[in-house]
């Protein structure tokens, strides 16, 4: 840029001095005051010409800083989400492992189909360090593999019923956030009444929107609820406000005085976070 003032001062210069040599500005009409002339255009000229090149220069540092900003948002967005990734570890693994041994003596059919329901898990678990998200059907699969897993455990304590619209199979959502949960009605639901209890998935559209409906036998305390920082809860959050922005809406509360209702809203369009690794 600094090579274009310096060749916009030249030319002006050679502009002016082909006055002379081609008769344009006979040397006998040159007056006294001439060179001050001369002087005020070229510093006109130099100033016109720095103001160009200032101007530009700081529309070039204006376009690099935010393309660095928003490189950085991404870059930052891009590593919570992984973080929050990393930590949906199951905890019930060693308790399906513990139970599947159970089974091994008494009943070795159930206790391979739980073993290859519990290595379905697993391998489903290790897509959440590649991709963002999958389609419904991948994760519904995985509830039912962690639902019949549970179900071993608690036998006639608890009580399960999926319901899916096809129409949303192939809608991507967050990997293991219906599992998870899934896993915390269980965890606060069903396991603290002696008579267990039931859960129930369900997913339907509405308009543009995928709603999916997690129940579980079990009530809340809302008012504690608002300012917890349980790690299901706020981890469900923290990755819809990350991939959807404000489009994508968490709720729970208690549906009625033995059922709690915790309801996502994802749009059907699809992230405002896309990952490099996707």
């Amino acid at each position: 840029m600094l090579s274009s003032f310096i060749i916009g001062v030249i030319l002006f210069i050679l502009y002016f001095s082909s006055q002379f040599f081609t008769g344009v500005l006979p040397l006998s009409e040159i007056k006294i005051g001439t060179p001050f002339v001369w002087t005020a255009n070229l510093s006109s000229v130099v100033l016109f010409w720095f103001l160009i090149y200032f101007s530009i220069h700081l529309f070039q540092n204006y376009k690099r800083v935010e393309i660095e900003s928003l490189i950085w948002e991404a870059a930052v967005k891009d590593f919570e989400l992984k973080t929050l990734k990393s930590q949906l570890n199951p905890h019930f693994m060693f308790n399906a492992m513990n139970s599947i041994r159970a089974l091994i003596e008494e009943d070795p059919e159930n206790a391979k189909a739980a073993l290859t329901r519990l290595s379905n898990i697993l391998r489903y678990s290790l897509k959440m360090e590649r991709n963002e998200t999958v389609p419904l059907e991948e994760e519904i699969q995985t509830v039912t593999d962690y639902l019949a897993l549970e179900s071993i455990r608690f036998e006639e304590r608890l009580n399960y019923e999926i319901n899916i619209d096809p129409r949303s199979d192939k809608i991507e959502i967050p990997p293991m956030m219906i599992q998870t949960i899934v896993e915390n009605g269980i965890k606060h639901g069903v396991t603290k009444r002696t008579e267990g209890g039931k859960i129930t998935v369900n997913s339907k559209m509405n308009g543009s929107n995928l709603i999916i409906q997690i129940k579980n036998s079990g009530q809340i305390n809302e008012e504690s609820l608002r300012h917890s920082k349980g790690f299901g809860i706020d981890n469900t959050k923290q990755r819809l406000n990350l991939l959807y922005g404000d489009k994508a809406v968490f709720t729970i509360k208690n549906e009625s005085p033995d059922v709690v209702l915790a309801e996502i809203k994802i749009p059907i369009g699809g992230t405002l976070n896309e990952s490099i690794n996707n």
